[in-house]
Parts: structure tokens; C-alpha cells; sequence
């Protein structure tokens, strides 16, 4: 069978969504299904039209020019429509079997759009509510009109796919909750790439040196930086851990649109000598960054979008046999068993946070213990392999179904 998916972002982007685009396709293929790969026009990093990244080919999609691009909600009208034309040439090129759409719902209308003009099944994968990351980024406000029309938009795909596919139990049981009959969604959960992320045993000592690190208590964070991170949490606990760890250090590895009040803040609380930023940094060059650090923290803030979405990063981290500290929202909680694959804190308390990095920092058995535990975790439960099989089941139902109709 071949499926063809369409994604917001790919590589070489590394972002989690990138990161589990990849793992997506690259296990999937390892279970015999053929795939073939897009990405909407919000993704414009590229210089060819058909591209190849990281041995995966790409069809990408030319940047819409439309003078109603530019309005707000009218948008989303020539968007789709442009992005239909780009499915359906794609569809007519490389004749798939299923067509399976990611987040966000934009995608998801457009792959509707040209699956029922072909008679394809469609796949609609959630990797989060979009109305409520748009809340989160500054973009709209909970109940504006923005966030009530990119939510019916979700709801509209949700209840016409053929499945919906969900990254975690909290967006699983959301789902269901908003009318799409159970039989309709399952679970394809956040996996570790366990090719791509293995036990770490040394640190890159040059690139130590370079970032001046050199016996220092690296306490580390690799990703985008939006304010759902809660990342100012980790710069504002840092004058409490220094009180019991003197070489305390904050590695911020990445970019996003909270940089500059991250790098304000660290100057305004007198810790900008503890606090290294970093910008993105190239995917084979991201285990040198984690090579430094004896504890990765992951602060996210306590809202609706951090308890219903699970994170790929702690799950990268276990692979690499390194401890992880993250607050207690629901995404963590579903990943996370506190004291045994990691420990957990209570989210936006810097008095919590503290106390838990001072723990692990000065507890090297606590930490072996976190470090066994958490690769087991991932090597027998998630691994990519069993998300991929659970896709070619579904993948084949579908294809069943057709056939009998």
C-alpha cells in the first residue's frame, strides 16, 4: 500500500513535529508500507520544489501570492484552495491508497477536498488543538472569533475523516468528547527514533570548551522557545539552585518567538552569567548539545494545550540514557512516571523545580536509576515500530472497507 503524507513541517527542521514526521516515515517504511511526502506553504525553507532530506523526498508547496493572504479568517479561503491544487497533482502523480493528513485542520480540509473528489480514504492525525496553541503564541484570545472558527474548522474534519488519529490519550479522549464516534480514533503515540537518539557515555569536550562549560552542572533545554515551554520557570529557579549547586549552569538550545523576553529576563534577575542561549543548531549536530548536559528540564507552563498534548523531546532524552525533569501537566504525566523514568514538579513553581533539580544533581544513584529506567521505557514501550504497525492495521482497514463497498 501507498499512503501519501501531508505535513505542516519536515526536515531539515527540527522541531518535535519534524522530528516525528520523520520517525513516521522512516518506520513506516520498515513495515512495508510505501510512503510519499508533502509539506503545506507554511513550510517555505527550501530551494527546490522536489527536495530530498535526510534520504526522505519532499514535494514541497510554492508560497501562495494572494491579496487576500494577507486578511486575517479570509485567509484560510484561498490557503485551501491552493493547497487542493498542490494534493491533487501530487495524488494524480503518485496514485496512494490513503491519504493521511497532520495537523493542522487547514491540511486536514484540503486532504477532505481531494479525497472525496478521487474516492481516497483519509487519515486525520491531531498533534494538537490549533485554537489552542493560537492562544498560547499570543495569536488569539480564548472565545475571540479566531478561536471559535479554527475550532469548528477542527471539528468539521474530525467528524468526516475516516479516522482520526491522536498522539496521546488526553487528545484520544478530547476527541471523543466532541462527538467523533470511538471506533473512529485511536492512539499513535510519541515514540523515540531509537536509530537516531542512542545512549550518550561522553561529552563533546571541544565543543565544551567552546561554550564554556567546563565543569559545570549543565541543566539543558533543546527546542522552540514558546511561552508553553514555561522556560522562564527554569531562569527564575536558577538563584534558588544556586544556593546548593554554585556551578549551576542553563543551556537554551533553539529559537522561537519568547527569546527575547528569555534573554530580558535572565538580565533582569542578575543570572545572565548562568544562562547560555544557543541558536538552531543542525539536526546531526544536536546530540553534541545533549553530550553536555547531566539533566534536560522541561517547565512547561499548566494550560489546557501542555495537559492534553505529550512532548517527543523527554522521550529523545531517555533514548540517550539522560534524566529528565519535567513539570506535572497532563502531557508529561502520560510520559513520565515520577521517581522511576524521571522526576516531575509541580508546574510554575520555581521553589519545586529547584528542589527537584538539587535532588537529581546531587543524587548520582537517583540518576542511574532514572537513566535504566527511562530506556527501558522507551526501547519496550515506546518504540516507533509499534506506532508504525498500528498504522499499517488501520491503513489496511480502510483499504478493506473500500473494497467491500
Amino acid at each position: 500500500m501507498k499512503v501519501l503524507h501531508i505535513f505542516e513541517y519536515s526536515r531539515p527542521n527540527i522541531s518535535g513535529y519534524s522530528s516525528r514526521s520523520d520517525a513516521i516515515i522512516q518506520n513506516q517504511r520498515a513495515v512495508g508500507i510505501e510512503t510519499c511526502q508533502m509539506t503545506s506553504q507554511r513550510y517555505d525553507l527550501f530551494d527546490n520544489i522536489i527536495e530530498e532530506a535526510d534520504g526522505v523526498s519532499y514535494y514541497r508547496t510554492a508560497h501562495l501570492k494572494s491579496f487576500l493572504s494577507k486578511i486575517p479568517l479570509l485567509s484560510y479561503l484561498p490557503y485551501i484552495s491552493h493547497l487542493c491544487d498542490r494534493i491533487e497533482e501530487i495524488v494524480k502523480i503518485e496514485k496512494p491508497d490513503v491519504i493521511h493528513a497532520h495537523s493542522p485542520m487547514l491540511n486536514g480540509i484540503a486532504a477532505l477536498r481531494v479525497a472525496k473528489k478521487l474516492n481516497i480514504p483519509v487519515v486525520y492525525e491531531i498533534r494538537a488543538f490549533w485554537e489552542d496553541a493560537a492562544v498560547d503564541t499570543g495569536k488569539t484570545k480564548e472565545g475571540s472569533l479566531r478561536y471559535r472558527l479554527i475550532r469548528a474548522l477542527e471539528q468539521y474534519v474530525i467528524t468526516r475523516v475516516d479516522k482520526v488519529s491522536c498522539i496521546c490519550k488526553g487528545l484520544h479522549d478530547e476527541v471523543i468528547k466532541r462527538g467523533v464516534n470511538a471506533k473512529n480514533v485511536f492512539m499513535s503515540p510519541n515514540c523515540a527514533d531509537l536509530t537516531k537518539f542512542t545512549p550518550i557515555s561522553i561529552k563533546d569536550e571541544t565543543l565544551e570548551v567552546e561554550l564554556k562549560l567546563k565543569n559545570k552542572k549543565v541543566l539543558a533545554f533543546l527546542g522552540s522557545f514558546f511561552k508553553y515551554e514555561g522556560l522562564e520557570f527554569a531562569i527564575k529557579a536558577l538563584p534558588l539552585i544556586e544556593k546548593s549547586i554554585p556551578n549551576i549552569h542553563l543551556l537554551l538550545v533553539g529559537d522561537g518567538n519568547e527569546k527575547e523576553n528569555l534573554l530580558a529576563l535572565s538580565k533582569q534577575l542578575g543570572v545572565k552569567h548562568l544562562v547560555t542561549f544557543v541558536g538552531r543548531v543542525n539536526f546531526d549536530k544536536i546530540n553534541q548539545y545533549y553530550s553536555l548536559a547531566d539533566a534536560l528540564v522541561f517547565p512547561r507552563e499548566s494550560i489546557k494545550l501542555t495537559h492534553l498534548v505529550t512532548p517527543l523531546k523527554p522521550l529523545e532524552c531517555m533514548a540517550q540514557q539522560l534524566p529528565v525533569i519535567a513539570s506535572n501537566v497532563g502531557g508529561h504525566k502520560e510520559l513520565i512516571e515520577d521517581g522511576k523514568t524521571g522526576l516531575l514538579f509541580e508546574a510554575e513553581n520555581i521553589e519545586s523545580l529547584a528542589a527537584k533539580v538539587i535532588l537529581l544533581i546531587g543524587d548520582n544513584e537517583l540518576q542511574e536509576k532514572l537513566k535504566v529506567n527511562g530506556l527501558a521505557y522507551v526501547t519496550n514501550v515506546r518504540n516507533w515500530l509499534n506506532t508504525a504497525k498500528k498504522y499499517h492495521e488501520i491503513y489496511s482497514e480502510l483499504l478493506k472497507n473500500k473494497s467491500s463497498i
